[in-house]
């Protein structure tokens, strides 16, 4: 009779060690987990110094050079070696053409001018658009990938890209508001764009530091055309001051010798075109002052009160006209520049004076108040309208130059009650001075 065998045994199971063992397993998990976190954030915190610190380093270098190329050459690099390319490009928009410019091309780690470059597109521009037009896109940053056919880029371009070992390649609009200024190209040897999309955030900064100085070259170009304007003005109202002036006050002598001549007075006469003859050599010598320095020679003015008085002894050479100058407060020192456009704008005053207003006598006034400097012209003459339009440099003459020494001028007429044309200086605009 065989043996018998005995039933198996069942060992029992602690319900407590289970979950333990569950739950040590989902610790160990988790701490794997938040030690990968840990790797990526400080991976993540070095990235975002690194950034910070090349994009600090790239403003430092946007305010210390003056050359907007060399910038440009600057930005460009920094953006390839960011995104880790093998070159770029930076493109600006022709608007003669409606197309697009190569400007700049990192290539073998130097920045080479769109002259030197050996991209076909130096030859042929291309357009404006980004899929399916060209690949430069007008509002957001794309990625091409080469191995494909890329829709509107030419084959000879794929050609050239392609034989610098360039797979991928990223293309970042530089953005005003909506406007497009410019582009900014990275070529990349891989294959996958995956790697340069995770990037476009930092593309996007640069590009915006390239559009930053497009913007301040701008804005410079802008002051400097202001400038010239400006110039071009004061050299108007200068010419206009010196010979115009100077011709009227010749012709005015020359008259008066003719009226002379003609009952015989033939040493009045002399006298009359002395006058004319030392208006026509001072003029002549304002010239070229003016020629030669573009403003009055500092060193040898005379002070504004003498300066009025021989103003004033010219225009009554021609005994048409008889006035005085009057003087009140206590004198002080003016700067140069405000002499010289008060000097100026009684000139002009006075030459309208003998010109238009039929008058007889003019006062000119120079007052030292405690708020202000003021100079006034006032004659007897038929008076205008101040309101009406006035061809030529006068009244706007004599009103530019009163904002340049932050004067105010005031025209007051009463036809035919005489006019008065007063120039007020306030005291705050002569301490900036």
């Amino acid at each position: 009779m065989p043996p018998r065998l005995a039933s198996p045994q069942t060992v029992p199971v602690d319900p407590s060690s289970a979950v333990a063992d569950t739950n040590l397993a989902e610790l160990l998990r988790q701490n794997r987990a938040l030690q990968r976190e840990v790797v990526q954030y400080r991976v993540a915190a070095e990235l975002a110094r690194g950034q910070s610190e090349m994009l600090i380093e790239s403003l430092g270098f946007l305010t210390a050079e003056s050359n907007l190329d060399k910038f440009l050459g600057h930005v460009l690099k920094v953006t390839v070696q960011q995104m880790q390319g093998v070159g770029g490009t930076l493109w600006f928009p022709d608007p003669a053409t409606k197309s697009i410019r190569l400007h700049l091309e990192y290539l073998d780690s130097r920045i080479i001018p769109a002259v030197d470059s050996h991209h076909p597109a130096v030859l042929h521009p291309l357009p404006v658009g980004g899929r399916p037009v060209s690949t430069f896109p007008m509002d957001r940053a794309e990625t091409y990938v080469l191995s494909d056919e890329v829709s509107g880029m030419p084959e000879e371009n794929r050609a050239y890209i392609n034989s610098l070992g360039v797979r991928t390649l990223l293309t970042v609009p530089m953005l005003l508001g909506k406007e497009t200024v410019g582009w900014i190209c990275v070529r990349s040897s891989k294959a996958d764009p995956v790697e340069l999309e995770s990037k476009i955030y930092l593309a996007e900064a640069l590009a915006g530091q390239a559009t930053l100085a497009v913007q301040m070259a701008r804005l410079s170009e802008q002051a400097r055309q202001a400038a010239v304007l400006a110039e071009r003005n004061r050299i108007a109202r200068d010419i206009h001051d010196t010979l115009a002036q100077g011709f009227t006050g010749v012709i005015v002598n020359l008259e008066a010798a003719n009226r002379t001549l003609r009952k015989n007075n033939m040493e009045l006469a002399a006298q009359h075109i002395e006058h004319a003859r030392s208006l026509a050599q001072s003029g002549l010598a304002e010239a070229r002052v003016s020629v030669g320095a573009l403003r009055p020679d500092v060193s040898q003015r005379v002070e504004l009160a003498e300066a009025l008085q021989a103003l004033l002894r010219r225009f009554e050479a021609s005994e048409t006209l008889h006035g005085e100058v009057r003087l009140a407060g206590d004198r002080v020192p003016l700067p140069a520049d405000v002499e010289n456009e008060l000097l100026r704008i009684a000139q002009e005053s006075m030459t309208n004076v003998l010109k238009h207003a039929e008058a007889q006598r003019v006062e000119l006034r120079l007052a030292f108040d405690a708020d202000a400097v003021r100079l006034s012209i006032i004659d007897d003459g038929i008076g205008f309208d101040p309101t009406a339009h006035h061809d030529g440099f006068g009244l706007l003459g004599m009103r530019e130059r009163a904002e340049r020494i932050g004067a105010k001028l005031h025209v007051t007429s009463h036809p035919p009650r005489g006019t008065q044309v007063e120039t007020v200086v306030p005291r705050s605009a002569l301490d900036r001075a």
